[in-house]
């Protein structure tokens, strides 16, 4: 953060109580030039009368005022340069009233000038010390302007003790101090408070760093919840998958081995049959999760080639699966614009993702419909649509179908075979490549699945190995 938004964060709020506490203490003040104008006079002080409660009555109107602008700035932001303008304005006042009132108490024998000191330490501790510098040489030299003009006589000289003038040579000596305390007061205050501000702002900045910090733990913590919630999901329905078959092929096979049914009749081959379908089932399962765990952490180690052709690879894809479109009336349409080539890619999870996605086209189809793809370059990636015209996917299930085992129902009335895992295993191809599998689907008028993968992908870097080196 730079150092305006850090004064903004750090400094503001507490220059804005500091500020609150002076327009507070200013009435005081006020009150103390009144009543010194009132008792000067009996008191042979003839010349605070009416002068000091002109000063009063000023300081007042400027304090209402501060103090109907700071009331203003506490019901909304409050920015740090406009507190800081604020500080200076008040402390200009207060010094401005203070000159004036030193000349009418006996100029620099006046007991005022005490409180000049007190306003070169507060000014030090809220504003920046460049600024009580200069505010202190120009106090410096109004108060010796005003000395100058009252030894020359441009100016009327009050005395507290009617009975002594001007002090004279001594006053040479009283300005000269005067001048070194305002001076040494902003110097002394500034080393003291100096330290206190940078571990005011070590503390901020470590604050901030920690509150990023458990930040980034809080969102690392969630991402960890999800994916144990995921993982927990994914071992019930694996369980639930195999468990399944495994109990219909032991209940077959205890029927026929506890010669309830002979293994050589008909009801007996149906048994079999049947045992044997929930095997291949089984199979299949495996299979699937023996192939999602090898794109997930085999990565590294995949088979990456250089130059991957991807309209080649369709190519291909629409011979071998043009028999199985063939066998439902399906028309494979091919829509390819322009020529992608991958710089690095695994040709068989490619494979396995565009062949998923186009046999899902083909099986959801209503027999004698069509299939298309399209292929075309946007960028810097490259842009496959396999678009059917089919059952499509409800909505509620829009989200979830490329996860594992997920079927929508109608998909399992169209077709009871399948293991809900070729789009989580295309899914995860994809995206080990860098791209990403999106799905637009409604419910009985089809889907377009869109695989968008970047033309320079680079292979995964196995251990100890850089991507630089291959």
């Amino acid at each position: 953060m730079n150092e305006e938004k850090q004064a903004q964060y750090l400094f503001a709020p507490e220059l804005f109580g500091r500020l609150v506490w002076f327009v507070r203490l200013r009435w005081a003040a006020v009150a103390g030039l009144a009543a010194a104008s009132l008792i000067g006079p009996p008191m042979g002080v003839a010349g605070v009368w009416p002068a000091l409660m002109v000063v009063a009555v000023w300081v007042a109107v400027a304090n209402i005022v501060f103090t109907w602008h700071l009331g203003f700035r506490s019901k909304r932001e409050q920015p740090y340069e406009d507190l800081r303008s604020c500080a200076i304005r008040q402390i200009v006042l207060d010094l401005a009233a203070l000159v004036v009132t030193a000349h009418f108490t006996g100029g620099l024998q006046s007991p005022a000038l005490l409180f000049f000191a007190f306003h070169m330490a507060i000014g030090t501790i809220i504003l920046p010390t460049r600024i009580m510098y200069l505010v202190a040489a120009c106090t410096s030299g109004a108060m010796f302007v005003l000395y100058v003009l009252e030894n020359r006589g441009a100016l009327a000289f009050y005395p507290l003790d009617p009975n002594r003038g001007m002090c004279g040579t001594a006053c040479h000596f009283n300005m000269a101090a005067f001048i070194f305390a305002l001076v040494g007061v902003v110097a002394l205050t500034d080393s003291v408070t100096s330290r206190f501000k940078q571990r005011n702002i070590k503390l901020w900045e470590t604050t901030e760093e920690l509150r990023k910090r458990s930040g980034e733990l809080q969102r690392t913590l969630e991402q960890v919840e999800i994916v144990e919630e995921r993982k927990s999901h994914y071992m019930r329905i694996s369980a639930h998958q195999l468990r399944s078959p495994l109990a219909t092929v032991r209940t077959s096979l205890q029927v026929l081995t506890e010669g309830f049914v002979e293994p050589g009749t008909e009801r007996g081959r149906r048994l079999l049959d049947g045992a044997l379908e929930r095997v291949d089932d089984l199979l299949a399962n495996v299979n699937g999760l023996l192939d999602l765990a090898k794109m997930r952490e085999g990565r590294s180690r995949a088979p990456w080639t250089r130059d991957v052709n991807v309209n080649q690879l369709l190519a291909d894809l629409f011979d071998a699966l043009e028999p199985l479109a063939g066998d439902r009336a399906i028309r494979l349409v091919s829509d390819f614009q322009g020529v992608a080539v991958l710089d690095w890619g695994v040709p068989p999870d490619l494979v396995f993702a565009f062949e998923n996605l186009i046999e899902n086209a083909i099986k959801y189809s209503e027999e004698g419909g069509e299939v298309t793809v399209r292929l075309h370059t946007k960028g810097d990636r490259v842009m496959v649509e396999v678009e059917d015209h089919g059952i499509g996917i409800p909505e509620e299930f829009q989200g979830d179908v490329l996860h594992e085992f997920v079927r929508a129902p109608n998909a399992k009335k169209h077709a009871p075979q399948g293991t809900g895992l070729g789009l989580a295993i295309a899914r995860e191809a994809v995206e080990g490549h860098g791209g990403t599998l999106e799905l637009r689907s409604r419910e009985g008028e089809g889907t377009t699945a869109t695989v968008s993968i970047p033309l320079g992908v680079r292979p995964a870097a196995t251990p100890g190995e850089s991507r630089d080196d291959l």
